[in-house]
């Protein structure tokens, strides 16, 4: 998207992900986004890359939509299925509506011969001798499952993709490609003087970015906290409850963020919840609240064989802020609607 190579990509559609919040080196993200022709953004929420589109198409939540069949295939496979607990409110349609109408107007009939969810769904579900009706008063349908090594056991097979059918330790198709055929341990570059390694995690409460503007969890949940060691949050003259905000290696500043003094982490990291630092003013409850760990991300490392990101080799440093002037979320539920949304 940036440099046109191998070819250019003028248009990207995006569905249900926060770009500035799952991508590392947000400021490249923006520059790939201003090289587009079209950017189309589909989500619940006015997050701040939904504000960059050329074109917004608001999706229904998901308590106003059905969706396609959940279908999990493990030792005890089952499906799932999702129904709408009340219409769609606003301007806003269900993501099959959605996809459905694009590929009308492309001209792809074929592939949208139903004209109702409940249509594909009750055609999905034929197969099982099933309906929709009875599926909705099952809600989940848990199938009979067997040991799946077993099952290919049986067969006088294995299930490993692999030139000797097992589990291969030492890779001779990594070797033929120029790689390590055994894995080789590199250790991790050690953090600067006066830094520590950036960790991130997940919050009971939240998923990922895009629940903190939800009254309901954000009372439970309103901000992300820095974890430091006691030891070095004394060192710095940090106590719990004091605001830092958070200096990476490359100058980008994050915060403020509270201080969480603690035994339970190394003395070399911090580690913060990921999800928070929202940037777009029209999320009311989330805008301005906590650190974002993805805006302190860039830089990554690509693993070589594999393609994935590393994304834990960002330093940080911790400067004192003052405490940030942000409405109470302490008793949302009891208040009126209108002041919920803030």
């Amino acid at each position: 998207m940036i440099t046109g190579e191998p070819y250019p990509i003028k248009g990207l559609f995006a569905y249900g992900i926060n770009l500035f919040h799952s991508i590392p080196n947000v400021p490249r993200t923006k520059e790939a986004l201003k090289n587009l022709d079209l950017y189309v953004a589909i989500d619940v929420l006015p997050q701040e890359h939904v504000m960059w589109a050329d074109v917004i198409l608001p999706e229904a939540t998901y308590l106003e939509r059905y969706d396609d069949f959940v279908l999990v295939a493990h030792k005890t496979p089952f499906i799932q299925l999702r129904t709408p607990a009340h219409e769609p409110l606003f301007d806003t349609k269900p993501g099959w509506w959605i996809a459905r109408e694009l590929g009308l107007r492309l001209g792809l009939e074929q592939y949208f011969p139903w004209k109702t969810i409940e249509e594909y769904l009750e055609t999905r579900l034929q197969s099982l001798g099933l309906d929709l009706e009875t599926m909705k008063g099952m809600g989940t349908l848990v199938q009979r499952g067997k040991p799946w090594l077993e099952d290919w056991e049986k067969e006088g097979r294995l299930p490993f993709g692999t030139a000797s059918g097992k589990i291969e330790l030492y890779c001779q198709r990594f070797k033929e490609a120029g790689h390590q055929p055994l894995p080789v341990f590199t250790p991790p570059e050690e953090p600067p003087e006066g830094f520590y390694r950036l960790l991130y995690g997940r919050s009971p409460v939240h998923t990922f970015a895009r629940t903190q503007n939800n009254w309901v969890l954000m009372e439970m949940d309103p901000e992300n906290e820095v974890w430091i060691h006691k030891e070095e949050a004394k060192r710095l003259g940090l106590k719990e409850g004091d605001y830092v905000m958070l200096v990476n290696q490359d100058g980008v500043k994050e915060g403020p963020v509270r201080v969480k003094p603690t035994a339970r982490i190394r003395k070399d990291c911090v580690y913060i919840v990921h999800g928070f630092g929202h940037k777009a003013p029209l999320m009311r409850l989330a805008h301005g609240r906590g650190a974002s760990d993805n805006y302190l991300q860039t830089r990554y490392k690509l693993d070589p064989i594999s393609g994935g990101a590393g994304l834990r080799v960002n330093f940080v440093r911790l400067e004192k802020a003052e405490r940030p002037r942000l409405p109470s979320l302490t008793g949302l539920a009891k208040r009126p609607f209108d002041e919920r949304r803030m």
